[in-house]
């Protein structure tokens, strides 16, 4: 064995030993999460429908019956079963933006009100301390021009077509990596918005996941050898373009783009010779050029605004927010550790104050002490199904529900809301598959399912260090989650029918001709 392939399988060892240690901890977290327990204070009769509801899936999954047939028939009718349900689930994301698009708080209501007014003294003080909102308010203010409003409605439906985007794109990406798991993915994404609020929330989160969805579309079209070198040069001018859009929305996007390029490298150590060099190196200059084209376009663009007066020297430091990662008990937002930052007028005196608790806080901790704090960390960070629904300081300005038409969708998302409960059981239940799915798929690799799991654990390892504590953060991984989830799908199947054997859970199916 040469060097080079000692490099690619312990670096593939390397990622599967961590990205394992992650999801376990993870899984542990969900499956021990407070979503999932429903009291006699919480419980209402749309609580009692949900249990008998899924006592009546339970059942239908492990009978034959006429349900059963039916489903696995639309399944089976392609596109006129996937186009019924797609049509249905956009008719419910409709009604639940009409029903909802209630005034949001914490950054996003910052950002409303400069829509309305920018020049507000606390306005103008908040897009200069943080200085990275800068971008999607200015792509947001861009798109309420266009519709001549500032409504809450409007900006909701945007996000809501921006996350339905992402889904399509993901669809787009899954055809390229595997065709026969594209039908399923489909399903997947359409069960899983359908418990994804989220599209009322206008913020980085979910504005970023079209551009992070091309990401890994591009870099998906980069590997398939497959392909002419034409359209994967075609790809790799996607993900430079879109890597930079993603910079530009949210930072900590990019991961996946700095993980599929790690990950590339190694892959090009199993098999090194100098066509793939070549072709490789072609495609990271392509790559390379159109995203530096792209962000030198973005900083002309954002240096040039006039929309918002911005003090550039209030930034708040990255170090920052390095600080609040270590505060309290679970690293989320630290208002204290905020407050400073407003309070002292220089960018260095910024500095040597997050540095000064940095060193406090590692030295009340003690090494073991911050190993503790990690590994509950990491279940703050992801354990959450509902990804920090109401989680946020006033997150929704309206409280209770109304008594109209509107309360269908407002009871279960709302603060005051007497079925919120029931909204994160089940959310919480289709998260647990997913990271099941994640966990027990471990003995599959390829090239993009390494690369997949690599961009999850930069995620991880981002929100450990920085600011966390709560999953919301997650949502900009939901791309590379979705797809990886259908790549390791068949693996996980069968490492879980091994356990259900082994352990006498699942009889073993005796062929009929024996």
């Amino acid at each position: 064995m040469n060097f080079f392939n000692y490099l690619f399988k312990s670096s593939r060892s390397i990622i599967n030993i961590l990205f394992t240690i992650f999801i376990g901890l993870t899984f542990y977290f969900t499956l021990t999460s407070s979503n999932l327990l429903l009291n006699s204070q919480t419980t209402t009769w749309v609580t009692m429908v949900m249990l008998l509801g899924l006592i009546g899936v339970i059942i239908i999954m492990i009978t034959d019956n006429f349900v059963k047939r039916f489903a696995h028939s639309v399944y089976q009718s392609g596109w006129l079963g996937m186009s019924v349900l797609g049509i249905l689930l956009l008719i419910w994301q409709i009604f639940f933006v009409v029903a909802t698009h209630p005034a949001i708080g914490f950054d996003v209501n910052m950002l409303h009100r400069a829509w309305i007014n920018p020049n507000q003294a606390d306005v103008r003080g908040y897009f200069s301390q943080n200085y990275n909102n800068l971008p999607i308010l200015l792509l947001q203010n861009w798109v309420l021009t266009k519709f001549h409003s500032t409504s809450w409605l409007i900006i909701d439906f945007v996000t809501l077509l921006l996350v339905d985007l992402s889904a399509l794109i993901n669809i787009v990406t899954m055809y390229l990596a595997s065709k026969d798991k594209v039908k399923l993915l489909w399903y997947l994404q359409i069960i899983f918005l359908a418990f994804f609020p989220m599209i009322i929330i206008p913020y980085t989160d979910t504005w970023v996941l079209p551009s992070v969805s091309l990401i890994l579309l591009g870099f998906v079209g980069m590997s398939n050898q497959n392909l002419n070198l034409i359209y994967r040069i075609l790809f790799s001018v996607i993900a430079g373009v879109a890597t930079a859009i993603t910079y530009y929305i949210k930072p900590s996007g990019i991961i996946p783009a700095i993980a599929f390029v790690i990950i590339g490298i190694i892959y090009l150590c199993n098999k090194i010779n100098k066509k793939r060099l070549l072709k490789a190196f072609c495609l990271l200059l392509f790559l390379l050029g159109s995203g530096a084209a792209t962000f030198v376009l973005g900083q002309n663009i954002i240096s040039n605004q006039e929309y918002i007066s911005i003090d550039k020297s209030l930034e708040i430091p990255s170090i920052h927010f390095i600080n609040m990662g270590m505060s309290g008990t679970t690293g989320a937002y630290n208002p204290h550790d905020a407050l400073m930052m407003a309070k002292l007028p220089k960018k260095q005196d910024k500095i040597e104050y997050s540095k000064k608790m940095i060193r406090k806080r590692l030295k009340q901790r003690g090494f073991w002490g911050y190993i503790s704090f990690l590994i509950k960390k990491q279940g703050y960070n992801t354990a959450d199904g509902t990804f920090g629904w109401l989680g946020e300081g006033t997150f929704i300005f309206t409280k209770t529900p109304a008594s109209t038409w509107k309360w269908w969708a407002q009871t279960f998302t709302y603060p005051n809301g007497k079925n919120v409960s029931v909204f994160r059981f089940i959310s919480q239940l289709i998260w647990i598959f997913l990271i099941g799915v994640l966990l027990f798929g471990w003995k599959y690799h390829d090239l993009i399912s390494d690369g997949l799991r690599l961009s999850l654990i930069g995620g991880f390892l981002f929100l450990l260090i920085f600011e966390g504590g709560r999953s919301r953060y997650l949502i900009q991984f939901l791309p590379s989650i979705m797809i990886l989830v259908l790549i390791l799908w068949q693996s996980s199947r069968e490492i879980i029918t091994k356990i259900l054997l082994a352990t006498g859970l699942k009889k073993m199916e005796v062929s009929q001709n024996a």
